[in-house]
């Protein structure tokens, strides 16, 4: 004869009463198949779902490592484009009239009618401030992330502040850009070039010959920019160089984030 109840008794490990449950045996029944489903539930789980984990890890490497390298892929076009506009503007600055000095001092000179221009070694080094204020952005080259790079320094000042040329040099670029606004780019010899962006206005003409400490432009906040400043690089051999390093008065008033 089956039995129509179970009897469960749970005795604790102490000195406690003890505890008694009369369940029917299609209710016992039922617990037990339950139980036994959950259980057989889980561990069929934990056998699918463990090697989709796995997958998933793997393709989330695998997609990290993709991500990666199209940052690289992208920083690398950033700076082929950068060095096109470079190429570019001092093409258009050249033209068929520019020449290079024959004299043996590196320089850009007209040679229709005008006198050479020799650009001395000892002032075409920048050495001198563009202007004075406070630096808001230092020079950031992260080659992960080309958004972020910053391929010179922010020095906010008032608009309309005279920008002085930092180093003797010859103007090869006098004019508006989509990025840096109004832009004046100097041509120093010995391969040195240095931009100054987001000008209000030019002082300095296509072409001239600039003394340092000239006055070619204005402060202002043209093209991508945030409020009045000056946007300062300085290239060497075809590579920004960190104008800090020229200029540690800068580091004195340094506001900068990064």
């Amino acid at each position: 004869m089956k039995p129509s109840r179970y009897t469960f008794v749970v005795i604790p490990d102490h000195d406690g009463r003890k505890k008694q449950f009369n369940l029917s045996t299609k209710f016992t029944f039922f617990i037990l198949f339950t139980l036994i489903t959950m259980i057989t539930t889980f561990v069929l789980s934990l056998f699918y779902f463990i090697p989709k984990v796995l997958e998933f890890n793997e393709m989330e490497k695998e997609y990290n490592s993709l991500v990666s390298e199209r940052m690289k892929v992208l920083t690398l076009y950033n700076e082929l484009e950068r060095l096109k506009e470079v190429d570019r503007m001092v093409q258009k600055a050249l033209g068929m009239d520019m020449v290079e000095s024959k004299d043996g001092d590196k320089g850009l000179v007209k040679p229709k009618g005008n006198k050479p221009i020799n650009l001395d070694l000892i002032y075409n080094i920048p050495s001198i401030l563009p202007v004075d204020g406070i630096l808001t952005q230092e020079m950031i080259e992260k080659f992960d992330d080309f958004s972020k790079q910053h391929l010179g320094v922010d020095i906010a000042v008032p608009e309309q502040t005279p920008i002085l040329a930092s180093a003797s040099g010859q103007v090869i670029f006098s004019g508006m850009t989509e990025n840096l606004g109004n832009l004046v780019v100097l041509f120093h010899g010995n391969e040195y070039f240095t931009y100054y962006g987001h000008n209000a206005s030019i002082d300095a003409k296509l072409h001239q010959f600039i003394s340092i400490g000239d006055t070619i432009a204005r402060s202002g906040n043209t093209g991508e920019s945030s409020g009045p400043h000056l946007h300062f690089e300085i290239w060497k051999d075809g590579e920004a160089v960190n104008p800090l390093s020229y200029f540690p008065n800068y580091n004195k008033l340094n506001m900068s984030v990064e």
